[in-house]
């Protein structure tokens, strides 16, 4: 995450389901990155200068880790609700 950012890895991975892990959550702000995105849960905008979070996820499978950005703490968790 460029900028500001504080970023809370989680000791033991909280798992989502299959190979999917949530390894870590950021609030923070995107100065250099895009400029509006669209919330996952809600399907709200969020504005990379505002501050929002992101929830990091690795897939053991692949090894690969997807960052997903929600604009406010209760659309994630909704995600989480629905995702454990």
């Amino acid at each position: 995450m460029a900028g500001q950012a504080w970023v809370m890895d989680l000791g033991t991975p909280l798992r989502l389901g299959g190979t999917h892990y949530l390894t870590a959550v950021s609030v923070g702000r995107d100065p250099d990155d895009e400029t509006v995105w669209d919330c996952p849960v809600c399907g709200g905008h969020g504005y990379a200068d505002e501050w929002h979070l992101v929830a990091s996820v690795r897939d053991t499978a692949t090894s690969r880790t997807a960052t997903y950005r929600y604009c406010d703490d209760a659309c994630l968790r909704g995600w989480l609700r629905t995702a454990v």
